[in-house]
């Protein structure tokens, strides 16, 4: 009877929920289970996960602990889009300055999990959280990954999806918020949209980076699984060779064996069909000398 194997999504749930260190073995031990089982299709499958990085996993493990938060997140991001499609500047800049809020304090909670975790994070990882989570407000597909605790890379949003996240403002500083007259008119004047193309070109060359770094560790870690599962494989098909070797063995000595009585029992065999011969012919002489007696002895009388 093939084992009852768990449904392809709750074995996904499962792994993207674990520790990180326990992720690689996990996955291994999953896929052994299902390839046992004759699922070659899903061992594959799960096979091929990949496994997060740290960021990633501190997104995940928010999305579980704190889904209600994110909820609101993204729910904050589908008005940003619709104020944004009335032109409504003053909800645009209210939105935007509950939306770094939330960030903010969303991000804070994936450090101090991190950290309670034992997970280092530092200031790159915290912003890593950030870029995450702004991305994920405008890229459905990010955002259906980091809902699920499915994310397995820092996203980053590259400009190249909604325009919902380059349109809407930043909230302002803290000067411009007291009343800090600003400065900057004096300064020569950039051209906003050289600088903005130069900012999504370079956000977008770090992403593919990102990506690429990523995808080379994941290449290492699936090589890594490969290659202890042929040293596996092949210790246990050594161990079962030998295994074979000395069944053989056995069965061929006692096959030897078996013939050996065969031939002896044949033997007696011959030996007791003459012995019986030649009891039966000593037994029809005496017989017949028998009846020579008796003959003489009516003669006789």
């Amino acid at each position: 009877m093939s084992e009852n194997l768990p449904p392809f999504d709750t074995v996904v749930d499962d792994l993207y929920s674990l520790p990180l260190a326990d992720f690689v073995s996990h996955r291994a031990a999953y896929a052994t289970r299902f390839k046992k089982a004759g699922d070659k299709t899903g061992a594959t499958r799960i096979g091929a996960l990949r496994k997060p990085t740290v960021v990633a996993w501190l997104v995940n493990g928010l999305a579980r602990r704190d889904e209600s938060a994110l909820a609101e997140l993204f729910d904050l991001g589908e008005q940003l889009e619709r104020a944004q499609q009335r032109g409504d500047g003053p909800r645009l800049r209210e939105l935007s300055t509950a939306r770094s809020t939330s960030i903010r304090t969303l991000t804070d909670r994936a450090v101090s999990l991190g950290r309670d975790l034992g997970a280092t994070v530092g200031d790159n990882a915290a912003r890593e959280i950030s870029n995450t989570l702004n991305a994920a407000m405008a890229d459905p597909e990010i955002r259906d990954r980091v809902r699920a605790g499915r994310t397995v890379t820092a996203e980053t949003y590259s400009g190249f999806g909604p325009a919902l996240l380059s349109l809407v403002p930043d909230p302002p500083d803290d000067d411009e918020a007291h009343g800090v007259p600003d400065t900057t008119d004096d300064a020569p004047e950039s051209d906003p949209e050289d600088s903005s193309e130069a900012e999504q070109l370079r956000k977008a060359e770090h992403s593919r980076l990102v990506a690429e770094l990523d995808s080379a560790e994941t290449a290492f870690d699936v090589a890594r699984d490969a290659a202890e599962a042929a040293d596996s494989d092949t210790e246990r098909a050594a161990a079962e060779r030998l295994s074979a070797t000395e069944e053989v063995e056995r069965l061929e000595a006692e096959l030897e064996a078996a013939r050996a009585r065969a031939q002896a029992a044949r033997e007696a065999n011959e030996a007791s069909v003459d012995q019986a011969k030649s009891t039966a012919d000593a037994l029809e002489a005496a017989r017949a000398r028998v009846v020579e007696a008796r003959a003489a002895l009516d003669a006789l009388s």
